[in-house]
């Protein structure tokens, strides 16, 4: 089925929460989900791969952790909705033309929308990279260079986020984002669901599920 962009958005969002995530976190989620809809990348299916990925994991062990200028999760592959956050907040350092390393990422192009974000607000043209591909992102529409086969994967060992020249600007491409299939609707409906059943000790303990500090 077709799905409009905010049907994708408010979806996600409910999912994601559903899944664990902080309201906070939810809402960047359906953002980023929007946003790669927007451009005919596939947010929706790998959406629902990372949530069943990372059902009833802890916050704790999904965030990253930093040694230099790599990040690592704790534990398993770092979730890129979460490291995604702390792109967004390292603007600045993309503005003096810092690189920064990730290691072990599940579903690595839902960084996409944040490093997006964060250049837009840099001013400056930066590279996603894994797997031999790389998308340019200036906050418009992004370019990709290599083999499109690394947009689907479910894991990278390492995405590497660069400086970049500026090139020939990206386009919108079809209504492909925007496509999901029934297997992917049944799961994004099923974490969404949860949403409006009672908290239990399990689903609080999800992933992102509340920053021990909410």
């Amino acid at each position: 089925m077709i799905c409009s962009l905010n049907e994708i958005e408010a979806l996600t969002r409910k999912a994601a929460r559903g899944g664990g995530m902080s309201w906070g976190l939810a809402e960047e989620t359906g953002k980023a989900v929007r946003w790669l809809s927007h451009y005919g990348l596939p947010g929706l299916g790998l959406l629902a791969e990372l949530l069943r990925r990372n059902d009833g994991t802890p916050y704790r062990d999904l965030a990253p952790e930093r040694s230099g200028e790599v990040l690592r999760a704790r534990s398993g592959p770092l979730c890129p909705i979460i490291a995604g956050a702390l792109i967004c907040d390292r603007a600045d350092d993309l503005k003096e033309g810092a690189a920064l390393r990730l290691e072990e990422v599940a579903v690595p192009l839902l960084l996409a929308p944040f490093a997006s974000e964060a250049a837009r607000a840099a001013g400056v043209s930066v590279a996603l990279a894994w797997r031999g591909m790389s998308l340019i992102l200036d906050g418009g529409a992004p370019q990709i260079d290599g083999d499109e086969a690394a947009l689907h994967v479910a894991k990278a060992g390492s995405v590497e986020l660069l400086p970049a020249d500026p090139r020939t600007p990206g386009v919108i491409r079809t209504r492909s984002g925007r496509h999901v299939t029934s297997e992917t609707y049944r799961t994004l409906e099923s974490f969404a669901y949860r949403t409006y059943a009672p908290a239990t000790d399990a689903s609080r303990a999800g992933a992102g599920a509340e920053r021990e500090s909410d």
